[in-house]
């Protein structure tokens, strides 16, 4: 039977929830790049596998990278997920060094198994993040300050998504498999192999899904030129460039999962894929640059003496460049053992040269370049018998670990002039404990990376960054199932 009193609790929480990503969610100088720094990190779950996703179909987690795997969720058991990110970074170039952090919530999701063969899923997550403030000096021949140039950033954009999946084929048939088993000869008290027939069940499913995005948020970048020392006769200039957007863009997914389980054998390979369609999203600009006396620096007012430019609301676009991706997955179970093994890789295309953004009929190009990622992944996961196992708690935990690697759509000029593109790549590692094992699917996730972004060379700044992952995946007691008829006699 539907319960209308975690319904309401739910939607309360999921609209509450848009105040904690208020923060800022980013320090970085690379988040000055078209709507700011793109928010990559996902679930707990995810990132602690190198960020493979495409092809998971766990009926435990809210999948939001392919809307397909809403359908596969279990029958009557909606699941709950909330997912806080932290990053710790090391800014460094040729000369200096500047560490930075921040910590907050990543995603708030709703996956609801609203009937056989159909899920749907309801979030709210950042989809960018802008956060920075990068000043340059010019000095005179006495290697004395006259001239400083001062560039900030802050705010973000980010996504509510409703996303609903179909489940079209679902077969499940009688099976057997052969498989060489070693046993012990009574006669001769030696070890020999023979063939054992286990029977099963074969499985095919394919599920088609989409994502339903609606974008909204404010990016805003202030840019100062101030002359030091400060005077009354000398007047400093600023303009503030903040950009709205509000509108929609989808994302389509499929994934096909072809299987073999048993009691004591169990074999899965899936397969993922989404498109993203590019989008004109709708925006507004407001502009405002105007001259003054006083100092950049917080806790000084500064006198505005002249207005220079003053636009407000001007409505036009910025252009969401079409993406697609691909994920693989084979997971199995060892003849009679007490673990599952997980290995999946994805591979990921977002068209960032087509970026720009257009006001008043005046196309903006980014300045980006396509971005291409891969990402492994490897899971070592309980069975359920040694998930309820109360003798041995750390054989009820799961273990991953992932590598991943991006060419990004960075396009930076060093100190010779020329345009250098910035690389990014990691690994990570990751642990679930599972929450009353048995009784529910709730499981409480880390994750951690370590990784690298650009370089040093010729002023170019490189970020060496650590990140940290938390989630709650949180599911009712298989006693309290959801959308449940109930018969009366």
């Amino acid at each position: 039977m539907l319960n209308f009193k975690n319904i309401f609790f739910s939607t309360v929480a999921l609209c509450l929830v848009n105040v904690t990503f208020a923060q800022k969610g980013t320090q970085s100088p690379y988040s000055s790049f078209g709507l700011g720094e793109r928010n990559y990190e996902g679930y707990a779950v995810f990132s602690g596998m190198g960020g493979v996703s495409l092809a998971n179909s766990d009926s435990s987690l809210v999948n939001t990278t392919n809307p397909a795997s809403y359908s596969y969720l279990s029958r009557h058991l909606p699941v709950l997920q909330i997912g806080m990110n932290g990053k710790f970074s090391n800014f460094s170039t040729e000369s200096a060094t500047t560490t930075q952090r921040h910590f907050g919530l990543n995603q708030f999701q709703l996956g609801l198994p609203i009937k056989k063969n159909w899920g749907i899923g309801i979030g709210l997550k950042p989809y960018s993040f802008t956060g920075y403030t990068v000043t340059n000096y010019t000095t005179n021949s006495d290697n004395d300050t006259i001239m400083q140039a001062v560039n900030e950033g802050s705010g973000g954009v980010r996504i509510a998504n409703f996303g609903i999946s179909y489940r079209p084929l679902n077969l499940k048939n009688i099976a057997s498999v052969k498989k060489k088993e070693v046993v012990m000869d009574p006669t001769t008290n030696q070890k020999i192999k023979r063939d054992t027939i286990i029977k099963g069940y074969k499985t095919h499913h394919l599920s088609i899904g989409i994502n339903g995005n609606y974008l909204f948020g404010t990016s805003e970048q202030i840019r100062s030129t101030e002359f030091i020392p400060s005077s009354i006769e000398i007047f400093n200039a600023r303009v503030v460039d903040g950009i709205r957007v509000s509108g929609l863009s989808t994302e389509l997914g499929v994934n096909y999962n072809y299987g073999f389980k048993s009691t004591k054998l169990s074999r899965n390979l899936a397969i993922g894929a989404t498109y993203a369609p590019a989008t004109e999203v709708r925006a507004f600009q407001d502009l405002y640059s105007f001259s003054y006396i006083g100092s950049f620096y917080r806790g000084q007012s500064v006198s505005v003496k002249d207005t220079i430019e003053l636009t407000q609301d001007d409505e036009g676009l910025v252009y969401k460049p079409e993406a697609f991706g691909v994920g693989l997955q084979y997971q199995f179970s060892p003849y009679n053992s007490s673990s599952s093994l997980r290995l999946a890789a994805d591979f990921k295309i977002e068209k960032w040269s087509t970026f720009y953004t257009q006001f008043s009929d005046v196309q903006n190009p980014g300045g980006l370049k396509d971005r291409m990622s891969i990402g492994i992944g490897f899971e070592r996961a309980p069975t359920l018998s040694a998930l309820i196992d109360p003798d041995n708690f750390f054989s009820g935990l799961t273990y991953r670990l992932g590598f991943n690697y991006a060419q990004t759509e960075l396009l930076v000029k060093n100190n010779l002039g020329e345009e250098i593109a910035l690389d990014n790549y990691g690994m990570s590692f990751g642990l679930s404990i599972p929450i009353r094992p048995g009784v529910s699917n709730t499981n409480l996730n880390f994750g951690g990376s370590l990784g690298n972004l650009g370089t040093t060379e010729n002023g170019i700044i490189q970020e060496r960054y650590m990140g940290l992952y938390v989630g709650f995946s949180i599911t009712p007691e298989r006693s309290n199932r959801w959308f449940l008829k109930r018969k009366y006699n």
